[in-house]
């Protein structure tokens, strides 16, 4: 995996153009913005040499710049001989949870619930009796009427009977049929 992202950090610095900058430093323009790459420490301003340990395409522009192999400066944690010390011990399985002795030591509670400071609001605090709205009364209490069967109990959406509408017969017309039959009895 090390050796692909290299790879593609090689083919990516073939488009950098280096200025020398000391004899450590280099200034590297690459796709309009420059990187300030030092060999010694193995940093570039892009940080990606930092944060992953394989030289970023700036890097190994500096690198083939002062004939150096990009291959000999990615980070030890890479090498197969660090994969091979971090796992030559063994490790051995634990017991069971319910296997662990008690703990003496306290339980861990949480920290006490702090209010943050805010700002303060505008209206004033109501007693426990008082009403929260102003102007309206509670309908808390109140029995509903249905208007459609003028019961006690429901409302109009909750009703059983259904209400009745008047059919229209085939006898029905419109004012526009109505005022052509009196301009043709005329």
């Amino acid at each position: 995996m090390d050796f692909k992202i290299l790879q593609q950090n090689i083919n990516k610095s073939m488009q950098c153009n280096i200025s020398w900058n000391g004899e450590r430093v280099f200034e590297v323009v690459d796709k309009g913005f420059t990187h300030y790459v030092d060999i010694v420490r193995r940093t570039c301003s892009c940080r990606a040499w930092q944060l992953k340990g394989i030289p970023c395409p700036h890097g190994v522009a500096a690198l083939h710049y002062k004939q150096n192999e990009p291959i000999h400066y990615v980070a030890s944690c890479y090498n197969k001989e660090t994969y091979l010390r971090t796992y030559e011990y063994v490790i051995q399985p634990m017991n069971n949870m319910n296997m662990w002795p008690p703990s003496v030591n306290p339980t861990v509670q949480p920290p006490p619930v702090k209010q943050l400071p805010r700002r303060p609001s505008k209206a004033r605090r109501k007693e426990v009796n008082e009403t929260n709205r102003t102007g309206k009364l509670n309908k808390c209490g109140a029995v509903m009427t249905c208007s459609n069967c003028h019961t006690k109990g429901h409302n109009k959406r909750g009703c059983h009977i259904l209400p009745t509408v008047p059919t229209q017969t085939a006898t029905t017309f419109t004012q526009a049929q109505v005022n052509v039959s009196i301009v043709i009895n005329i």
